[in-house]
């Protein structure tokens, strides 16, 4: 009798797996955009310490985090080919 790993379990790991790569990888374009954003409004003279820059680095945030749990629920539903 081997190892038996239920694969619900396999898929389960993998679909959060690929979710927290998701994440990783949106917070890295929305960091990327952010300092993007930031200089264009310190040019401005508004600086970085206004409510609109705050505001859009936030929606920029929650994006990833939808983004990731969007990546997490498909990959529940549909096997890799």
């Amino acid at each position: 009798m081997g190892n038996h790993v239920d694969t619900q379990t396999l898929i389960h790991a993998d679909a959060l797996n690929r979710a927290v790569r998701t994440l990783w990888q949106g917070i890295g374009v929305d960091a990327a955009t952010a300092i993007g954003a930031g200089t264009l409004i310190l040019v401005a003279d508004l600086g970085v310490d206004s409510e609109l820059f705050w505001t859009g680095l936030g929606v920029l945030v929650l994006k990833s985090v939808v983004v990731s749990g969007a990546s997490y629920l498909t990959r529940l539903k549909v096997e890799p080919k």
